[in-house]
């Protein structure tokens, strides 16, 4: 037999091992990955304790980025995005009071009101006061709701978001404690804001605050405290301070020379921080801003 008679056998054997070769490869082929769930929240500290939770696990969009969340009325892609997520998380109507008509339309186990969660601490604040996460110990809290509605929408990570849960709540008391060993030397200090949210944030260390707030009652308030404490002033300059909200604006400024007091604008948003920054990096900015003002203070508290 010629060498040329095994030829057309050779071919054949290798179309095989290439076809063999091709099949296998298709049956190693990395399969892509599953995608995430998507949760919606509606601003930036939502978004914090989200992740806190989730970790990498869940893709979250976040409805308001710039402007206030009181009157945020969600766009069309926002709307398509909420109908289409596993969970969104807000507030409530009390913060949120547009976007309140937009989730009374969403299926209620696709929603997560955190003010009617529930069992929160109001020492120091105004109890109808929603903004809650001023405070570590109502942040841990509302991170335990969090996990308890993302385990049920995704079982087989419930455990690692409860446990998520767990770490960020023994971080929350820590950081706490912190907070409020740094506020206390001040709880004589006047302190008056433009509204109430600042109670959360300085009330869990004794520190008063009066807000201006938009009534007449509130303003009238805030300036018969101020009255009092007037005389101890003696000409030395402020003597307190008045806490806004960012960004920083005369008007404030003005009302703050007014009543003796320095001023400071202060981010309860954290709108000025990185879009990926945690709630922890949110806590610690408020704390170095306000020490912006209080540290002009004479430090009438004892070690």
């Amino acid at each position: 037999m010629s060498l040329f008679s095994f030829r057309p056998v050779s071919r054949i054997r290798r179309f095989f091992v290439i076809a063999a070769l091709l099949l296998g490869g298709c049956e190693q082929s990395p399969q892509p990955p599953a995608a995430k769930l998507l949760v919606v929240t509606s601003i930036a500290p939502l978004s914090m304790l989200v992740r806190e939770v989730a970790g990498d696990d869940m893709e979250i969009r976040q409805l308001v980025n710039s402007g206030d969340p009181h009157q945020y009325a969600p766009k069309v892609a926002d709307r398509a995005a909420m109908e289409r997520a596993a969970l969104v998380v807000w507030m409530g109507p009390a913060m949120e009071a547009v976007l309140a008509r937009q989730m009374s339309q969403l299926p209620a186990e696709k929603a997560l009101s955190l003010l009617a969660a529930g069992g929160y601490e109001y020492d120091g604040a105004d109890p109808q006061d929603p903004h809650l996460w001023l405070r570590p110990r109502n942040a841990a809290l509302m991170a335990a709701h969090i996990a308890s509605k993302l385990a049920v929408l995704d079982p087989s990570a419930a455990d690692a978001y409860r446990q998520r849960a767990r770490n960020f709540s023994r971080a929350m008391a820590n950081l706490q404690k912190v907070q409020d060993r740094a506020l206390w030397a001040y709880r004589d200090v006047p302190i008056v804001s433009t509204h109430t949210a600042y109670g959360q944030f300085f009330g869990p260390a004794g520190v008063n605050v009066t807000s201006l707030g938009t009534s007449a009652s509130h303003q009238h308030g805030a300036r018969a405290m101020l009255e009092k404490v007037a005389p101890a002033a003696g000409g030395e300059g402020p003597r307190g301070c008045l806490f806004g909200e960012v960004p920083a604006n005369d008007r404030d400024r003005q009302t703050a020379e007014h009543l003796n007091l320095d001023y400071q604008a202060l981010d309860p948003l954290g709108t000025g921080l990185p879009a990926t920054a945690d709630y922890r990096a949110l806590m610690e900015r408020l704390l170095a801003d306000a020490r912006k003002c209080l540290g002009k203070i004479p430090d009438t508290g004892s070690e």
